[in-house]
């Protein structure tokens, strides 16, 4: 017997040998490896087990006798069950019964019938020079006979250490793993703050605390608050302070998506998976693979969508589009929303095992109103990249400076930005006081009174079923609407009769809501499109972009 064994081992270190130099994946030739281990040698149940720097989890990379159902629940952290404790201590362990072992979680479930069909369970540590890589293990059935142990170990250290290589080697091929490796940053903390978010609020200060701590973690991040406070940017605070930082930020615009792509756009689809799909595609989860998903506006998503999304973040598992064959993934999500979804779930609009699932870490931000000293810091740091991209040397006086300060900024920090680029490229003179800011655009309206610096914009946010209020004033005249009967008001009868009381302040609130969008604007006045645009036009709503 002893002859033959050897002559067995020979074969098998040299098809291994030849399967890790040639085959360039690296699955592809972990799991030949576990296969000749099995049909020359019947080792069972072989798998390869990798460190994930980026997770802190040793992850099951290749087992072909285990479903990928199976395999993506074999993910332990060091001193976890027995690989766990192989990676941790860098040492092998053998385990004569595996069924009577405290230590065999059987996360995975793919070991059954433990007591009928005993096994002892081998694994070795796959090391390259001091590091460990992972782990290798297998197993032998009792009822094959008695087992050598040590040579068997003996043998697994060898192919451990050929597999160490092979797994080193594709990791210095790896341009995403080098980077990581090379540059390997401390989080930053609140007196770090991220590129782009400027603030002197002790408020965001404490959140960017909040954040730089639950980045470390798995955990599920929705990000709450109006249009413009910035939500994305703090996403990527997310992201940068986390152990992902080297892998993919992916964004993604729910309401930007229409809703028969929505699946399409998330999760990918076959080749003629519908009219048009000439070719397969990667979705926006394959392509955050290690990294983060940002989803933006997140309660528009639709039903069909959010029912996949849900099973995605349970399981860490979907199907491709019109594909059969299940895709792993390993993302991060951070969502973010300015609707009520409460209100959504009660409406049935937004499930409520995904809200659950989404609101791990919720984090609401503050509207820049409510944070008034950081006004003045993103002034001087808008003026500052503006006047560079501009060519300008633009400074504002103390007196606009202050009305800034005063102001309501209902569209947030994008409007205050985009009050700051209309300064700098729309006028002349190069120290801009209060009366310039209503020459360039700039319509303010403070906190403290109803005083414009232009004219009358938006009131402040309130209940859209307000009790009315007084019609506006005659200061700043309408435009004139279209004459009786011309058809432009799809509901108009005929008569140029006068406007519901308050019909302008409703209208401008709704507006201001929904960061002046006039499709979510007309939703929340119960009217079309049209008519809404029709009366914009009618009481002469200066619409803002943002």
């Amino acid at each position: 017997m002893e002859p033959r064994r050897a002559d067995l081992e020979t074969e098998a270190l040299h098809e291994i040998t030849r399967v890790l130099a040639y085959s360039a994946d690296l699955n592809k030739a972990l799991t030949s490896v576990l296969h000749v281990l099995r049909l020359v040698l019947g080792m069972e149940n072989g798998t390869v087990s990798l460190f994930d720097p980026v997770t802190g989890e040793v992850f099951i990379e290749a087992a072909p006798e285990m479903a990928d159902a199976e395999r993506i629940l074999g993910r332990l952290r060091p001193g976890e069950g027995i690989v766990g404790r192989i990676f941790q201590a860098g040492m092998p362990m053998v385990v004569p019964d595996v069924g009577a072992e405290p230590l065999f979680l059987n996360r995975t479930g793919s070991w059954r019938n433990l007591e009928e069909e005993p096994r002892a369970f081998l694994g070795v540590p796959v090391r390259d020079a001091r590091a460990t890589l992972g782990v290798l293990t297998v197993d032998r059935r009792h009822r094959e006979g008695p087992i050598s142990f040590d040579r068997d170990l003996r043998l697994l250290a060898i192919v451990a250490g050929m597999i160490g290589s092979r797994v080193r080697l594709q990791q210095l091929q790896d341009p995403m793993h080098r980077a990581g490796a090379e540059e390997r940053t401390a989080p930053p903390t609140a007196s770090e703050p991220q590129p782009g978010i400027v603030t002197a609020s002790a408020r965001m200060l404490g959140i960017l605390e909040t954040l730089a701590r639950v980045a470390q973690s798995r955990a599920t991040v929705l990000l709450r608050g109006e249009s413009g406070t910035g939500k994305e940017l703090f996403a990527r605070a997310v992201h940068d302070a986390s152990p992902r930082a080297a892998r993919p930020f992916v964004a993604v615009n729910c309401a930007a998506i229409p809703e028969q792509l929505a699946e399409s756009e998330l999760f990918g689809h076959e080749k003629g998976a519908f009219t048009g799909a000439t070719a397969a595609q990667k979705g926006r989860f394959e392509l955050a693979d290690g990294g983060t998903l940002f989803l933006d506006e997140i309660g528009e998503l639709p039903l069909a969508a959010q029912a996949k999304l849900l099973r995605v973040l349970q399981e860490r598992q979907f199907e491709r589009l019109g594909g059969r064959r299940p895709v792993t993934v390993d993302v991060r999500l951070v969502a973010a929303t300015n609707r009520d979804l409460e209100d959504a779930v009660r409406q049935g609009a937004f499930r409520l095992d995904l809200y659950h699932r989404i609101s791990v870490v919720t984090v609401m931000l503050p509207a820049l109103r409510e944070r008034p000293e950081d006004v003045v810091p993103l002034v001087d740091h808008f003026l500052r990249q503006l006047n560079e991209e501009n060519g300008r040397h633009v400074r504002l006086a103390s007196d606009a400076v202050e009305e800034m300060r005063r102001c309501r900024w209902s569209g947030n920090v994008r409007q205050l930005r985009n009050c700051v680029e209309r300064i700098v490229v729309s006028t002349a003179r190069e120290v801009v006081g209060v009366e310039d800011l209503a020459c360039a655009g700039c319509l303010l309206e403070t906190l403290d009174a109803p005083r414009e610096v232009a004219r009358p914009a938006p009131p402040t946010l309130a209940p859209v079923a307000s009790s009315p209020a007084p019609a506006p004033s005659s200061e700043a005249p309408p435009a004139s609407p279209p004459p009786p009967g011309s058809g432009e008001d799809p509901d108009a009868s005929g008569d140029d009769g006068p406007a519901p009381a308050g019909e302008r302040e409703r209208i401008a609130e709704a507006l201001a809501r929904t960061g002046f969008v006039q499709a979510k604007a007309a939703r929340l006045l119960g009217m079309t499109v049209r008519q809404l645009g029709w009366r914009i036009r009618k009481y002469g709503i200066t619409m803002q972009r943002y």
